[in-house]
């Protein structure tokens, strides 16, 4: 195939040529003014005037020729010039790469003009397949290569047609072709500098493929040809970094001190210098490798690296040990915003402190997503990006604990808080119920004068169908102000100084969570205090989970398995957490056979009906599938066995059987069926209050997922907001949005009336006692 085939010549020939200016000759001869006798006797005359403009014309055509050539070579000549300056960039910048498509378009048009059989067509062929390869073109220029050997194998520069095409089948990895074509490089080349580069290149494709000890042996080769200077450095840059990789320091320096001597191109000479002042520090002489790094500087020709310079130079003092000023660098070279592999470098590394050095999870994630976005390019980006993604996850878990736990804390311990809190979400809920917009959380805070008739049973009345805020109303009208007086003098100094002091701590805790005005807009908290503190269980859970699963860090794990442990020795999680620890104390590296034994020992006589029992028992052969019936359904069947008793009227057998279908699995609806009915029977049928406000508050921590069960069961134990009795009542399920119980038997969910043994008095006594507390401390 004709490499032309592509862009047909339009050139003229030689006999053209003459046709052409000698009809121009005649024409010139016909019109001029001068007389015949000049021309009769001067036909030697015409002739030569002839020959003189045939050779004027050849003059300029190889002028232009030339010239084409020329500026084809320069511009292949300046795209090299900008790959130089520009070291850190993987792809060819765009300006290099127009120089390389000008150098093209000139050596086509040189080919189409004066055709592929003239003098300096094989020097515009191997332009652009070299220019070609510079751009990236690999397929392209080994066509052109493979072209140049097959139509001029004469030529001189048949030796560099090899070592390019060389070049290009290492670049496609057909190393044995390549080395074939080096080889004919080396035994055939008459330019020193030509040999040299086969073994330069094989060094270098070692290098690349971390044959590391391979390329020493290549270079050292290169060497000993006679080499200029910039192309000795450049050799002896890659003999210096190859031993600075594999941790040879000292012969790293050595090389790169020669090679600094003579006189390497920007780009070479940049890398050389910022690896010497790199392997200095390895070395732990760290004044050397602050001294090279400051006269690059210093330097003008080295403006467009002070990113990497110093990003340089703040690892240096990372490695020194004086992180502060390390963190100082990096957060200067980041501020810059300067686009490159340095500034995300910088960014990179502060990550890689606030996450292991300095604990810093904010900071962490905030640093690692900078680095996209600094530099898309970066080597490490998908690292950084997978890093920005894994601690967002368990800063999430993190900021969940934190917020809960400050929630628990001032729920239980700032009263004034929580009736806000609580009053806020009553008005919320009364605004949906209406399909009002929401308010500005600044304004649910609002107190409203109306409240909704509650089902608790703190707040009964006793042998009567009226309200409790009924009750509650008549009997403080009918107070004077003696009995207040009296309930004043009972309380001592003590509980002055209590108050006092708590007083105290509320002023300090409103002044550290002083809202700012993004806080101010932040969404109505909507859970109450039961929520919150599952929620928290579950955050917590997660956090040890996170470590064993994601991150697989066993021992951190364990530290926040056992932590959860402590905190909830019998909760859904507990069964769980405890088959954690023994996958754990099972894993190679953390063998401890004798707690994991305990633990399978604590799991199967605790939780017995657990999937984790079952595991452990099936892994010791104890456990037959067949011979077991469905959980569920023997839930359900000793369900009803509790039924039966309880109808017959033996209320202490269907507690106990009742107390066995709640404690198999909190996650089952009869389970929490089962729950339901011990606080009906100690409400409704033993008149046991306390002992049913527990089974009640059990419903809300341990079934979370039996949202009718837990709506009634909140209605039951929560306590009343004192205000006036509403003039129209109001059906509180239908404003909360839950669901209106039945009557029915006591598995089934039902509203019953309140019952209790307090007297009116005692009730009434409790609420001005906690009132008066209440003014002293404000």
């Amino acid at each position: 195939m004709n490499f032309n085939q592509q862009r047909k010549p339009s050139f003229l020939s030689s006999h053209q040529t003459f046709i052409k200016y000698n009809s121009m000759v005649k024409v010139e001869t016909s019109s001029s003014s001068v007389k015949p006798y000049h021309y009769a006797g001067g036909a030697r005359g015409r002739i030569k005037i002839f020959f003189l403009l045939l050779a004027l014309l050849i003059f300029f055509g190889n002028c232009a020729y030339y010239n084409t050539l020329f500026n084809a070579k320069k511009n292949f000549n300046e795209g090299l010039k900008v790959l130089r300056e520009n070291p850190n960039t993987k792809d060819v910048p765009r300006k290099a790469r127009s120089h390389f498509e000008t150098t093209i378009e000139k050596c086509w048009k040189l080919i189409e003009l004066y055709s592929d059989k003239s003098k300096y067509a094989d020097d515009a062929l191997l332009l652009i397949a070299k220019s070609e390869f510079n751009l990236g073109k690999y397929s392209q220029a080994k066509l052109h290569l493979t072209q140049f050997l097959q139509k001029y194998p004469d030529s001189e520069l048949t030796s560099e047609a090899h070592l390019w095409l060389g070049k290009v089948l290492l670049r496609e990895d057909s190393i044995e072709e390549a080395n074939e074509h080096f080889l004919i490089v080396i035994t055939t080349a008459k330019n020193p500098q030509i040999r040299s580069q086969a073994s330069f290149e094989l060094g270098v494709y070692a290098f690349e493929n971390e044959r590391y000890e391979e390329a020493i042996n290549y270079l050292n080769k290169a060497l000993k040809e006679k080499l200029d200077d910039q192309y000795k450095a450049r050799v002896l840059f890659y003999l210096g970094e190859s031993y600075y990789i594999q941790g040879d320091y000292k012969k790293a320096v050595e090389n790169f001190q020669k090679a600094l001597k003579y006189s390497p191109t920007l780009d070479i000479e940049y890398k050389l210098r910022l690896h010497l002042a790199e392997a200095f520090s390895l070395m732990g002489k760290y004044e050397k490798a602050y001294e090279e790094l400051h006269k690059m500087l210093t330097a003008p020709r080295f403006k467009d690296f002070t990113s990497f310079i110093k990003t340089a130079m703040a690892k240096n003092y990372e490695r020194e040990g004086r992180l502060e000023e390390a963190l100082e660098l990096y957060r200067e070279v980041v501020q810059k915003q300067a686009k490159n592999a340095g500034t995300a470098l910088a960014a990179y590394n502060l990550a890689r402190i606030y996450e292991t050095v300095r604990p810093n999870l904010d900071s962490a994630v905030v640093y690692y997503g900078l680095v996209n976005k600094i530099y898309s390019k970066f080597d490490s980006v998908e690292v950084a990006r997978q890093k920005a993604a894994f601690l967002s996850e368990i800063k999430e878990i993190r900021d969940n604990i934190r917020r809960d736990e400050k929630l628990v804390y001032r729920l239980t311990h700032d009263p004034e808080f929580r009736d806000s809190l609580y009053q806020a979400q009553y008005e919320d809920s009364l605004r949906r119920a209406q399909g009002i917009p929401q308010a500005p959380v600044e304004e649910i805070a609002d107190t409203m004068n109306t409240l909704l008739p509650t089902d608790s049973l703190k707040t009964v009345a006793k042998d009567t169908t009226d309200s409790l805020q009924t009750t509650q109303k008549d009997t403080v009208t009918e107070q004077n102000e003696d009995d207040f007086m009296s309930f004043r003098k009972q309380i001592t100094e003590e509980e002055k100084k209590k108050a006092e002091l708590e007083k105290q701590e509320k002023e300090k805790l409103k002044q550290q969570t002083q809202q700012t005005p993004a806080q101010k807009n932040k969404p109505l908290e909507k859970r109450k205090l039961p929520q919150i503190e599952f929620d928290l269980m579950n955050h917590r859970y997660h956090l040890a989970e996170f470590f064993l699963l994601k991150e697989e860090n066993y021992d951190s794990a364990a530290v926040y398995f056992e932590k959860f442990l402590k905190m909830y020795e019998d909760s859904i999680l507990t069964p769980k957490a405890l088959y954690s620890l023994v996958y754990i104390y099972k894993s190679p590296g953390h063998e401890n056979p004798q707690l994991v034994d305990s633990l399978e020992k604590e799991i199967v006589a605790q939780y017995p009906n657990s999937i984790f029992a079952r595991e452990i028992l099936k892994s010791k052969g104890l456990y037959k599938e067949e011979e077991q019936a469905d959980p569920q359904e023997a839930a359900h069947q000793l369900f009803l066995k509790a039924e039966s008793l309880y109808f017959s009227g033996d209320y202490p057998n269907a507690l106990r059987v009742y107390k066995q279908v709640a404690k198999m699995d909190t996650t089952w609806e009869i389970c929490a069926k089962a729950q339901y009915a011990i606080a009906w029977i100690y409400e409704n049928d033993l008149s046991l209050t306390d002992s049913a406000f527990t089974a009640y508050q059990k419903i809300i921590d341990n079934y979370p997922s039996a949202t009718s069960y837990v709506q009634v069961a909140r209605k039951k134990i929560t306590p009343p907001v004192e205000t006036p009795k509403p003039s129209t009542p109001v059906d509180s399920s239908a404003v909360q949005g839950e669901p209106s119980p039945t009557e029915g038997k006591p598995g089934e969910i039902l509203p019953t009336e309140d019952a209790t043994h307090m007297k009116d008095e005692d009730i009434l006594e409790e609420k001005i006692r906690w009132r008066r507390l209440r003014t002293l401390r404000e």
